[in-house]
């Protein structure tokens, strides 16, 4: 019997001095695989990273919303991979589709806030502006800072005859936060939606083209006018759009730009031709 256990424990412990280190082995060899699979993984995305900055691919579609007695709108799309910042006059008449039925941008917002324009906006063109931002003018002039002027050329916007005709003897303006949004009333009083649009994209345009240094300072200004805002911007969309216009800051070739969406004047409001849709919904892919 004690010869029978004996033989027992000897073969238990020679099998064990064989197996323990074949699993050790295996073990180890099963841990050095996966290291070295992390390992090329993570040098894979290195090599998909390498010259990419941040914010390059980046690409932002935002409602603007002047408030005010008779709201203005633009859209603004913020494009790195295009290297370009696009300012798009939007008529307070703009003639959007609603429930109840057709209604003006204005109208809306009078009525709702911006959160709805800028569905009614979505649901009218069939895509929409990631976030809407609302300010007052004066708001607006706080972003951009009391001391930044900008020299605005009229003939970029008026006919020859036009611009006499309203009294404008000097092709060039200058402006400040302070007396930007007077010159808009004033003249865009005397002009067609349309066009009373379109002078305050070209205005807005001219003071980023103008002040190239605007554009790293921008977010950290809507940070700091919080309070006084109306949007949906999360912290992270604000930090992504920093990331963005500090890019394209570093870009020679970014071009500040502005349009006008095309459409007809009618009774009931500023109707979008199909041009006008197809030009919306570009700049909002």
């Amino acid at each position: 019997m004690r010869s029978r256990k004996g033989l027992f424990w000897r073969s238990l412990f020679w099998t064990l001095l064989t197996l323990v280190p074949l699993c050790a082995a295996v073990l180890f060899f099963a841990g050095q695989r996966d290291r070295q699979a992390r390992l090329e993984l993570a040098a894979a995305a290195g090599r998909g990273q390498v010259g990419m900055e941040q914010g390059a691919q980046n690409t932002h579609r935002i409602l603007l919303a002047v408030q005010g007695e008779q709201p203005e709108f633009l859209l603004l799309r913020i494009d790195a991979p295009a290297r370009t910042v696009t300012f798009c006059a939007l008529p307070g008449q703009t003639l959007v589709n609603a429930p109840e039925g057709r209604t003006t941008l204005a109208d809306c917002y009078l009525t709702a806030g911006p959160a709805r324009a800028a569905q009614l906006l979505t649901d009218t063109l069939g895509a929409g502006p990631d976030a809407y931002f609302a300010a007052t003018p004066d708001t607006y002039g706080q972003l951009v800072g009391s001391d930044t002027t900008a020299r605005f050329d009229l003939a970029a916007v008026l006919t020859l005859a036009r611009r006499r005709a309203l009294g404008y003897t000097d092709n060039v303006v200058e402006l400040t936060p302070d007396t930007t949004e007077d010159f808009l009333q004033t003249l865009g009083a005397e002009l067609d939606p349309a066009d009373a649009a379109q002078l305050r994209a070209a205005v807005w345009s001219a003071y980023l083209r103008q002040n190239p240094a605007l554009l790293t300072l921008l977010v950290d200004a809507v940070r700091e006018q919080s309070a006084r805002t109306l949007t949906d911007l999360t912290a992270q969309d604000l930090l992504e759009m920093e990331q963005t216009l500090n890019f394209l800051s570093d870009r020679t070739e970014a071009a500040i730009e502005y349009t006008v969406l095309s459409g007809t004047d009618t009774a009931a409001g500023y109707l979008l031709d199909e041009a006008g849709t197809e030009q919306a919904l570009q700049l909002l892919e």
